[in-house]
């Protein structure tokens, strides 16, 4: 296999944080009064974990802004995974993380769309499991991930780490990827409530007359789509 990887300078940093990372301010505004649940087996966002929340409205944007939401084969870490609710694949296969070792995944050029959420922080060498996601996929082929950026540990031994926003768009080009979409949640009243409850707040807890700001300097999950180049 050619190795994808590519070596990044200062001047692309700054250029792939232009571009893709430093959001706009209307789009930590866009969802602050967050519209009805569209999961069918939630219901409402009550206790959900609300960067959830955001995740979940951002992917469904952007699968039907690439047009993605259907055809070809799909691969996910999880059929849990509540971003799958919409999408129809003629084939879809399970690689449940870690009893399928991402780091090691020899499936190649098989897959259309390769989603894998919060999973990236349980990964002990992400560089790798990155390349190998980018293998398995056909080339114009997308992956969509999320990852926290600051958390409490869980699951642990097998919790590494998190990533800003910036680090996880640099990880996905490094691995060849080019980003599509990147986005973000975060509040200083959720950073506080996880520390101080060793749980993840939701929506109820959150709110405040039907509002949940989302603090540009206060990160605490980041996502994005990214597509592996054609040629």
């Amino acid at each position: 296999m050619m190795d994808a990887r590519r070596v990044m300078d200062n001047a692309r940093v700054e250029e792939l944080y232009a571009a893709k990372v430093c959001l706009p301010d209307a789009y930590f505004a866009k969802f602050a009064k967050l519209p009805p649940c569209p999961i069918r087996r939630w219901g409402a966002w009550g206790s959900h974990d609300f960067p959830r929340a955001w995740c979940i409205l951002d992917f469904r944007e952007w699968v039907n802004k690439y047009d993605i939401a259907r055809g070809g084969a799909l691969a996910c870490t999880s059929l849990e995974d509540p971003e799958l609710q919409d999408l129809t694949y003629d084939a879809v296969t399970e690689l449940p993380y870690p009893d399928v070792d991402l780091h090691t995944l020899s499936t190649e050029g098989a897959f259309d769309f390769f989603v894998f959420n919060q999973t990236i922080e349980h990964l002990h060498t992400p560089h790798v499991a990155l390349a190998r996601v980018f293998a398995a996929l056909k080339p114009g082929g997308y992956c969509f991930t999320s990852v926290p950026t600051i958390n409490i540990p869980h699951s642990t031994p097998i919790h590494f780490g998190g990533f800003t926003p910036m680090g996880l768009a640099v990880l996905m080009e490094n691995a060849g990827f080019d980003v599509c979409e990147m986005g973000q949640w975060g509040s200083h009243k959720y950073i506080d409530a996880i520390f101080a409850q060793h749980g993840w707040p939701g929506y109820d807890a959150l709110h405040v007359n039907g509002v949940v700001v989302n603090e540009r300097r206060n990160v605490c999950q980041t996502w994005t789509l990214a597509r592996k180049p054609v040629a």
